[in-house]
């Protein structure tokens, strides 16, 4: 297909926005419509290849396959190779076997399942991939595999003309698929190709009904279509549930810069077509810069910023004139396919055959320095837990007589050591990780909501008909409950009430949560521990890369003012329920955020045992803090 300088343009436009966006860039917060961007462009080089030839009775579909693996899999390889070798240096033994399983997903492009398990795009835990990014080169691998096929067949057997009208059913049809499941199964909306192939197919449809513009019209459809795109990348967020109708804006505007085909001042700009012409290189290296510096904790530190966007470009180029401009068509299709099929196999291999021996030989990785991960199970106190049906931690901690209970997620268990420190006398520590103490709830995930009403049901049962008297002191990550711009797995929401959002929500929640609270508090002391503050990584592996890269310590934190920002509506149930229940509210921060700054870590020692965890050094923090319910006990 003869060379567009609009779609060149496009290019530039799409990477640029999804490099400021990761780089957390003001006001670039919905840069990922850059990847809707890429894939309308595919979608219309792909659908000119395959129905040119097919019109021209020369297409041939290894020669497809050969020439996409010639364009994706040769810079990929390098950066696997890269990061397999800088791992195999730097990285603890686990995060580099996780490390290894990202290259061998990425590779079989195959890592937007393996992420869509994981959680949301959006959720911090994924952030910490070295090969996030991948997903999207996997959806439109599969999107290759599959595209050419059901155009041929539907060429052979309807004709081009039946072909369109079936290709239009199919985009409206995932378009409506990606609508309803953005809102009931995001996760699964974001990541997979039934939910974006629309995307894909809008593309193909703007080559399959091609237009004949004015000059005028041209650039009206060229003013529009990038002003869809910019609104997009400067007014959405990840706050936003992505892709559903939302991501119609970028598409449509994509198709419309497309359609217009303008020789403008866009088109014909000599850094935009040279950032386009790097851009796939750039969408490879920039993103393992961003886990490097969210992980040093340097996210926020601009120099280290512009200096890593600045490497993104530069490693861009040098990937594009020493890889990707490197790789000619110098043999026939099955040789390319067998070509990079045995590069992908080989790289594979070593990638298994490494993490085997890292893990039955870890003194082979002569260069590794490991700072110690923290122990989660606390050394302070002893504890024996029974199983029960609801995967939760049921244990009794210490000996001697039950003084309190503990109750709540995992936030229970993890902080209960800042609880039994002060306390002569034995603890139960019911925790269900993933649960809020609600009784009227719903979530996305079904199988954790199942588990968490029976856990809930059963504890709450034993509160009313046993351990009367016994204080309770309840313990929640609600901020992960209450946040309903995420679309993570946790968020809840309550049956008849599903779409509710701001206020609303906010005073629901409460008025649920007041509920269960009341009724514990019939026959009890209650005492609320506000949420633990939350780290934007994990603390470990921050400190453990910053120390073997820079060679010093430093101390990771966030502000207060983003720790109560973030858990507003948690809070606010809080207060309301304290006040109705007559309960008790305890506040971690002033033990934890000392001037205005919530500790990760003090001195180069960690106080988490990942992001929201506390372990024993962080519950030490704690001291004094329990200490009006043990002198009542």
């Amino acid at each position: 297909m003869q060379f567009r300088k609009n779609i060149n343009s496009l290019r530039a436009l799409a990477v640029i926005s999804v490099v400021l966006f990761h780089f957390k860039i003001g006001g670039f917060g919905g840069g990922f419509a850059g990847v809707d961007i890429f894939f309308v462009i595919s979608g219309f080089l792909m659908t000119g290849i395959i129905v040119n030839g097919l019109h021209n009775q020369n297409f041939s579909l290894l020669g497809f396959y050969a020439s996409r693996a010639r364009r994706i899999i040769p810079a990929l390889l390098t950066l696997c190779a890269a990061l397999l070798i800088f791992g195999f240096v730097y990285f603890p033994l686990d995060d580099y076997r996780e490390l290894i399983r990202a290259i061998k997903s990425s590779l079989l492009f195959s890592s937007n399942f393996m992420f869509a398990k994981s959680g949301g795009y959006f959720d911090a835990p994924l952030h910490e991939n070295w090969l996030l990014h991948t997903w999207s080169l996997s959806l439109e691998w599969q999107f290759y595999m599959l595209y050419p096929v059901l155009l041929m067949t539907l060429y052979k057997l309807l004709g081009i003309h039946k072909t369109k009208t079936v290709l239009v059913l199919l985009a409206v049809g995932a378009l409506g698929a990606s609508v309803y499941l953005t809102k009931t199964n995001p996760v699964f909306a974001f990541y997979m190709l039934p939910t974006r192939s629309w995307e894909l197919i809008v593309g193909g449809l703007v080559f399959l009904f091609p237009m004949q513009l004015s000059k005028r019209a041209g650039s009206t459809f060229e003013g529009l279509g990038l002003s869809a795109i910019l609104l997009s990348i400067f007014c959405f967020s990840e706050q936003d549930l992505w892709p559903g109708y939302l991501a119609l804006l970028p598409v449509i505007g994509t198709a419309l810069v497309i359609i217009a085909n303008t020789q403008s001042a866009f088109s014909n700009n000599s850094a935009l077509q040279f950032s386009g012409t790097i851009s796939y290189s750039v969408y490879l290296w920039h993103w393992p810069l961003v886990v490097f510096l969210y992980t040093c904790g340097l996210l926020n530190s601009w120099p280290h910023v512009l200096a890593a966007i600045a490497l993104s470009f530069a490693l861009g180029a040098l990937s594009f004139y020493l890889i990707e401009s490197k790789t000619k068509k110098i043999t026939t299709p099955p040789r390319t396919i067998l070509k990079y099929a045995s590069f992908v196999v080989l790289m594979v291999g070593f990638a298994a055959v490494t993490s085997s021996v890292v893990k039955d030989h870890p003194g082979v990785r002569f260069a590794y320095v490991d700072l110690g991960q923290p122990e989660y199970t606390s050394s302070l106190f002893t504890q024996e837990c029974s199983t029960n049906p609801y995967d939760a931690a049921d244990c009794k901690l210490g000996s001697g007589d039950v003084s309190v209970i503990l109750f709540g997620d995992s936030h229970a268990q993890s902080t209960a050591a800042a609880v039994q420190v002060g306390n002569s006398q034995a603890a139960f520590s019911w925790a269900r990780g993933g649960c809020p103490t609600l009784q009227n709830f719903a979530m996305h995930d079904k199988d954790l909501e199942s588990k968490c009403q029976g856990f809930n049901n059963e504890k709450f049962l034993a509160l009313k008909n046993s351990h009367q008297g016994v204080p309770v002191v309840l313990f929640s990550r609600a901020a992960m409950y209450t946040d309903t711009s995420r679309g993570n797995s946790y968020r809840v929401y309550f049956p008849g009430k599903e779409h509710l959002t701001g206020q609303s929500f906010a005073d629901t929640y409460a008025a649920e949560y007041t509920k269960v609270v009341c009724a514990i508090a019939e026959n009890r002391p209650v005492y609320i521990v506000k949420p633990i503050p939350e780290m934007p990584f994990n603390i470990y592996k921050g400190l453990n890369l910053h120390k073997r890269i820079f060679q010093y310590s430093s101390d990771i934190t966030v502000s207060l003012q983003d720790y109560e920002r973030r858990n507003r509506v948690a809070n606010h149930a809080i207060e309301v329920a304290a006040k109705q229940c007559n309960a008790k509210v305890i506040d971690p921060t002033p033990y934890l955020c000392p001037n205005g700054q919530c500790m990760g870590s003090r001195d180069g020692v960690p106080l988490y045992y990942d992001d929201n965890h506390l372990v024993d050094a962080g519950n030490e923090q704690l001291k004094g803090l329990f200490n009006g319910i043990i002198e009542q006990i």
